[in-house]
């Protein structure tokens, strides 16, 4: 990689590519962690922002490497479960995603163009 050998080759330069990436990638990972209680890949993006930072610091990569065998581990620990851990797990996520949106619509109230006879008086969005 020349481009990294010319990068390094100007100390100042190297400097602020490392703040750079630094910033770039804690950026990322503060979004990814406001959007983890949310339905979406919020904890993709908090580890594509610490695969960022990993690029250039050695903690990331430590911690990038903890989090990859912990992923791994959970992973191998469902699929060798009985069948119905995999289904509470996806029901317990499904629960969630609809209460997150529920809670969303609480608090935006609902789109114009949702007819209002559609919706349950019991869910409070009337």
């Amino acid at each position: 990689m020349r481009w990294r050998l010319r990068l390094d080759s100007r100390p100042r330069t190297a400097q602020a590519y490392r703040f750079t990436v630094g910033f770039l990638g804690t950026a990322i990972v503060i979004l990814g962690l406001i959007l983890v209680p949310f339905p979406g890949p919020g904890w993709l993006i908090v580890l594509t922002g610490v695969a960022i930072i990993a690029s250039e610091f050695s903690f990331a990569r430590r911690l990038l490497g903890f989090a990859r065998r912990k992923l791994t581990e959970w992973t191998r620990w469902v699929a060798a479960s009985h069948w119905t851990v995999g289904a509470g797990l996806g029901l317990l996520t499904c629960a969630f995603v609809i209460g997150a949106v529920w809670l969303v619509l609480l608090w935006l109230g609902l789109p114009a163009w949702v007819p209002r006879e559609w919706v349950p008086v019991w869910t409070g969005l009337r």
